[in-house]
């Protein structure tokens, strides 16, 4: 690639000076360029050293390969002035100098200054104090949760009740639990975390009067007026566009009413109760026009999507004010319980790091806030001092800066006199991370031109031309975002100054670079079923290959052109951890290799899961699965055939007393080993016991020699390293690591310890992964993946402007609604996280080189055209953008209104939006099934067909599995799962069960009675009639006396005891059904079976299919005619309701005495339901 010469937006930010200066650098323009220029001009005329400048990223990574840049352009120009000392000495100073990240900042900072913060709890910090992993810290959070909510039940009062029976109700502490740990997490993007929420404390305690004056009340009746304002526009240019005259008398006027209420509604936007007053809808039906007719449809169309938005638009005003004020008044005592109790938990969080000397991640930039900021904001001595040692604050990708940070840069910068901020706002994707890309765009919007500042001032500068891609590809970006980009959504306009202008004049002429955009409708029919994800992937892989094939020409490294290897091919995707099966599998069957960048489980590799397992058995041999995963592993090699031997040898108990009964050599020598090694575990730290391991077991020559050996020798390393990480954060024996390592992975928080490099071939990696990488071409895929809602979806919502947004929970009624708090956070957290949804699919847009490839594989795809067609325009209007579903969405709109993309809307029948006079650089391709890829031909124009060659083939798609039943039935069933009861699951190991939901549960001690539910009062008296003495005496006083033995005998607990009704009991005793129970020769009581038999008893579909069937007898007993099975029931019904009741029970019976006939070898001749409630006996 040709050197890229300084521009003249490039040489205003390397010459700028006087004040803070703002870069915004759009994608590929060369912004690390122009920071590192910027530095060497003030070493080269200013006579600065390197290390008189502290420069900020936001990653190690990042530091270390600006370090290399910096050192690298060092060399370069003390070659081309060997005489200047002055630069040969910068040689030295630059592995000195402040390039690091914002924490390696702080914690320097912290180090040198600790002694200058106060003592927390009686606690001082040292300058050898720790910081906590993520998983520490997670752990100790979670142990001083645990005392912080024990102290809260402790002191309950009337707040703390509402807020643990309300918004923490639950089977037990989990849901309170972690709404302080989110809160609590949130609350760190603050400078000041405890003010901030005792500013929102505050607000619950003092609450409004009218919400009109609200900022939840403001940014409600906004949005609804800018929906109500869009739906009168649509619907008015809905009514003046009808052609047809039909359509037009039955329409237009209603069309036009409708908008006319529209536009009241939003006049009245500013008081609430006025806005009630005038919801607007659709009074008058539409008139009917007769048969078939498009433009009917559309309108239709078009008036079902305004009524379904209306709905949702309408939905906060058709509650009165005053209602949604009691609301929020019925739940202030649970918020001001819930922020007392994050703020007493903040305390205890931060004594107890205190008192282990130790930090979190976000403990150094507060505590540098401490020490460099006074109360009211201004800086102190110490950060007076720290400013004076730096000629210039740099930092790099600005935009991902949140407040804490920005306070520090502030603070530093002589009130950021001599701040040097570079970034692209429109690339700012880590929200999730807590940046806040507000801060960028408040200085964006507000400083000047750097050609217009006064010295002093505030001032900008944009960098705006691309050097990365091709014209094609910009022409496409800009396309896109010119039409959806906007302050409303995405928070900022796309206009001249944000897009994208071709500086890469290095690239030869090409015809084919033109961005493609690939529409693929895959609908399900009765005779096939798709999976969309496989059809997306087996066309990319068809497209790659076609590219590969016809050897597409991309520019090399050295300038030349030479055909595109699999190398130089990405594809792009939100999260492509769910489709790499599929896309890995297309690749392969087109003989194209990849390399995915989403690892996988790193313990789920063969040999972490056989080390990891032989380190819980040294720790206790007594657990099967890990002992005989490791016998079974290639580092022993015992057979499946000996494992069942040894197990025969002592069927019941722990697996390891069998093993220990097995004197084969293979044994004795396992045996030694395990022993020698826990041994060693006595007295050795975790970290050098696993290297003995190593050496003992050949760990790494065993793995070694298998397929993808170096990987594998690798992971072994990787956890070596942690393992050793682990000791020195504390966790030095076997026991504590082991214990640690399982509770993360139980939680589902293993420890990113990956070594998987990417190989050869195609790229497959997330979005996020891909920012400041760039490929010759790219695919975007995926892209009719939803949105996320979940974020939206807590029963608290925290924003940092608005504050908390709360559900409304009635303990009453048993439900929950949201207040008027939470659906005003709830539309700023969404309108916030699609504008950076927006900003995901920029970066996506932005890594292509020379080209780029859009696939959108939709089920219902038809519908989802003419649904966009109605919303499009030029430019696409923000609730249009709003209304989009998925980063597809956002890309078909804009193109609906172009050339290329009128076939689209003339395939689902639905009228030509208002159209653009240029094709924004697109080619959009239709292929309406699967099958018509098969042709490999798209409906596009014939001056841009694609090959004819190597036909996608979907005859695999069409193969339907012949024994389908057996899919959905499990392989094991309880007889309970027929109709019964709990205790034949106790025996099913894990066989699939239903289950419901419990609203509101109390824990055991809030409840005003403990006594035992129906269920479990049923359990005890099926406990008794499982030991009780048929033969006693049929008084209640005699119950009494045998329920008490089993009591003594802890057959029954204490509370189980006195929930037995003993009258009942006697009542069965006194029966003739218990007197023919007291006659038989043989009697089973509680009789546990397991047997295998047709799965036609589970489903009549999947007949010829085998099912293991467990249940519990509760009893039987053998007359000369055969057997006879007994239910106990203590179900409280009538006589006229026990025998439809016993109906129920019949494929249960029938379960048991299909299960005793075969197992007893016995006919069962009889099969009754006892009801205790009743005293009768009903025979099925």
């Amino acid at each position: 690639m040709a050197d890229i010469q300084l521009t003249a937006q490039q040489r205003g930010a390397v010459e700028d000076r006087g004040g803070s200066l703002l870069v915004s650098a759009a994608a590929g323009s060369g912004k690390t360029k122009v920071l590192v220029e910027r530095l060497f001009r003030y070493i080269m005329e200013e006579q600065c050293a390197v290390d008189d400048f502290l420069i900020i990223t936001y990653t190690k990574a990042a530091a270390a390969e600006l370090r290399g840049k910096i050192a690298a352009e060092l060399s370069k120009r003390v070659a081309e002035h060997p005489d200047n000392a002055h630069l040969r000495r910068q040689l030295f100073r630059v592995y000195q100098a402040d390039i690091k990240t914002v924490d390696a900042f702080c914690a320097a900072l912290l180090r040198e200054n600790v002694y200058r913060l106060p003592p927390v709890a009686g606690h001082t910090l040292t300058p050898d104090f720790r910081v906590l992993d993520e998983q520490e810290a997670a752990m100790v959070k979670e142990r001083v949760l645990e005392r912080t909510l024990e102290d809260f039940y402790a002191g309950m009062d009337d707040q703390r009740r509402q807020l643990a029976e309300t918004l923490g109700a639950g089977r037990d502490d989990r849901a309170l639990e972690q709404l302080v740990l989110e809160l609590h997490r949130k609350l760190q993007s603050h400078p000041y975390p405890l003010e901030w929420l005792e500013k929102v404390r505050r607000g619950w305690e003092t609450l409004p009067e009218d919400l009109s004056q609200t900022p939840y009340g403001r940014i409600i009746m906004e949005d609804a007026a800018a929906k109500a304002d869009f739906w009168a526009a649509l619907l008015e240019k809905t009514a003046d566009g009808i052609t047809d005259e039909v359509v037009a008398a039955a329409y237009s006027d209603r069309l036009v009413e409708a908008a006319a209420g529209f536009r009241g509604f939003s006049a009245a936007c500013g008081d609430w109760n006025a806005m009630a007053a005038a919801l607007p809808g659709f009074h008058r039906r539409m008139g009917a026009v007769r048969g078939e007719n498009p433009e009917k449809e559309h309108v239709q169309a078009i008036v079902k999507q305004c009524k379904d938005d209306l709905k949702k638009l309408a939905a906060p005003f058709t509650v009165t004010q005053a209602e949604h004020l009691s609301d929020l008044s019925a739940m202030a005592p649970a918020m001001l319980a819930l922020t007392a109790l994050t703020a007493d938990f903040s305390h205890r969080y931060q004594s107890e790091k205190a008192r282990r000397n130790a930090l979190d991640f976000s403990d150094q930039e507060h505590y540098a806030i401490d020490l460099l900021c006074q109360p009211d904001g201004q800086p102190t001595e110490l950060a007076q001092q720290v400013a004076q040692r730096y000629r210039e604050i740099m930092v790099d990708e600005y935009q991902d800066a949140n407040d804490v940070q920005n306070c520090i840069f502030s603070a530093v910068s002589r009130q950021e006199q001599n701040l040097f901020t570079v970034g692209d706002v429109k690339q700012s994707i880590y929200r999730f991370r807590l940046a806040d890309p507000t801060i960028f765009l408040r200085k964006y919007n507000a400083y000047v031109p750097a050609g217009q500042a006064e010295d002093g001032q505030p001032r900008k500068v944009l960098l705006s031309k691309n050097f990365r891609s091709r014209q094609s590809v910009l022409d496409g970006c800009n396309a896109i975002f010119r039409s959806i980009m906007s302050r409303r959504m995405g928070e900022m306009d796309y206009g001249a100054e944000e897009q994208l202008y071709f500086g890469a004049a290095y690239y030869p002429p090409h015809p084919d670079t033109a961005a493609e955009y690939h529409f693929i409708d895959v609908a399900d029919t009765e005779e096939e079923r798709f999976d969309r994800a496989a059809v997306e992937a087996r066309f990319v892989a068809h497209r790659i290959r076609q590219l590969l094939d016809e050897g597409f020409p991309v520019q090399g490294e050295d300038g030349q052109q030479r055909p595109v290897q699999p190398e130089d091919i990405v594809i792009l995707m939100r999260s492509p951890r769910s489709r790499l099966k599929a896309f890995t599998a297309a690749l392969a069957a087109r003989n194209i290799p990849c390399a995915a960048d989403e690892s996988s489980d790193f313990f789920a590799t063969v040999e972490i899961a056989v080390v990891w397992s032989l380190l819980q058995i040294i720790d206790n041999p007594r657990q099967d699965v890990p002992l005989i995963s490791v016998l079974r592993s290639p580092l022993f090699g015992f057979t499946p055939d000996r494992l069942a031997a040894i197990r025969a040898l002592q069927k019941d108990g722990d697996y390891y007393d069998a093993l220990l009964l097995d004197e084969s050599p293979d044994t004795q020598d396992f045996l030694r080993t395990l022993e020698s090694l826990r041994t060693a575990a006595r007295d050795e730290t975790v970290d050098v016991l696993l290297w003995r391991i190593y050496n003992t077991c050949r760990c790494e020559a065993v793995f070694g020699a298998m397929p993808g050996g170096q990987a594998r020798k690798d992971n072994l390393t990787a956890f070596y390293t942690y393992a050793r990480q682990m000791a020195g954060a504390g966790k030095k024996s076997l026991f504590d690591f082991t214990a640690h390592l399982r509770t993360l992975l139980e939680n589902g928080d293993a420890p990113d310890l990956s070594t998987r490099q990417s190989a050869g071939g195609v790229r497959i990696m997330s979005i996020h992964k891909s920012k400041g990488l760039e490929f010759p071409i790219v695919f975007l895929c995926d892209l009719s993946k939803r949105f996320d809602p979940r974020d939206v979806q807590e029963p608290v919502l925290v924003h940092p402007q608005l504050g908390l947004g709360v559900e409304c929970v009635d303990r009453a009624r048993s439900i929950r609604y949201d207040t008027v708090s939470k659906t005003a956070v709830a539309l700023q957290l969404q309108r916030e996280s699609k504008s950076e949804e927006m900003r995901i699919l920029y970066v996506a847009m932005t890594r292509a080189q020379e080209k780029m490839i859009a696939v959108d594989c939709r089920k219902k795809g038809r519908k989802r055209v003419a649904d966009l067609a109605g919303l499009a325009g030029v430019p696409t209007p923000p609730e249009a953008v709003a209304a989009g579903k998925c980063l597809g969405d956002w890309v078909l709109l804009p193109l609906l209104c172009t050339a290329p993309g009128a076939k689209l809307c003339q395939w689902a029948d639905v009228p030509t939006p208002e159209q653009t006079t240029e094709d924004g650089g697109w080619q959009v391709y239709l292929w309406d099934s699967p099958a018509a890829m098969t042709a490999a031909v798209p409906q596009e124009d014939a001056a841009a067909p694609l090959p004819e060659e190597q036909p996608f083939d979907p005859a695999p798609l069409e193969w339907v599995y012949g024994h389908g039943a057996a899919t959905v039935t499990p392989g094991k069933v309880t007889a309970t799962q027929l109709k019964g009861r709990a205790i034949d699951e106790e025996i099913a190991e894990g066989a699939p069960t239903r289950r419901r939901a419990v609203l509101f549960e109390k824990p055991l001690f809030l409840r005003e009675t403990t006594g035992l539910t129906a269920a479990e009062k049923g359990t005890a008296v099926h406990a008794v009639m499982q030991y009780i003495d048929f033969r006693s005496p049929a008084t209640p006083s005699a119950v009494a006396a045998e329920v008490e033995k089993l009591a003594q005998r802890r057959l029954l607990t204490a509370q189980q005891a006195a929930a037995v009704d003993c009258a009942m009991v006697a009542r069965f005793l006194a029966s003739p059904l218990a007197e023919r129970i007291r006659g038989a020769d043989k009697v089973w009581r509680e009789y546990r079976f397991s047997l295998l038999t047709d799965a036609a008893l589970y489903d009549p579909q999947a007949a010829g299919e085998e099912l293991l069937l467990q249940g519990v007898v509760d009893c039987a007993f053998e007359t000369p005619s055969g057997l006879v099975v007994v239910d106990f029931k203590t179900d409280r019904v009538t006589p006229q309701q026990q025998s439809q009741r016993a109906e129920g029970y019949r494929p249960q019976l029938e379960a048991y005495a299909l299960a005793l006939g075969k197992v007893l070898e016995k006919d069962v001749s009889e099969k009754l339901l006892y009801f205790f409630h009743t005293n009768s006996t009903v025979k099925l």
